[in-house]
């Protein structure tokens, strides 16, 4: 998973921030990219506490959440997430 290899690469007391769109059973197949450039792939949002639940379940601990609802012209919420690796006992 994703985040075990974050808390695998982090030197004890290193942080991660991870940051991003976040969604409840969203699934996108994007086919413009900005500037109009052709993309092809797929991607899940996640709910805010899933996602702090995986980095918790991965070893980290989360120490700063932030979760932006929408301004007017927005279509999605946006996450950001702070979480380091425990410093050795």
């Amino acid at each position: 998973m994703v985040f075990s290899e974050f808390h695998r690469a982090l030197v004890p007391g290193g942080h991660v921030m991870l940051a991003g769109h976040v969604g409840v059973g969203q699934h996108l197949r994007p086919t413009q990219a900005y500037g109009g450039l052709p993309v092809s792939y797929e991607s899940y949002l996640l709910p805010p506490d899933r996602l702090a639940e995986l980095l918790k379940q991965s070893g980290l601990v989360l120490t700063a959440r932030l979760v932006e609802e929408p301004d007017e012209g927005a279509e999605r919420t946006f996450a950001t997430f702070l979480a380091r690796k425990p410093e050795r006992p």
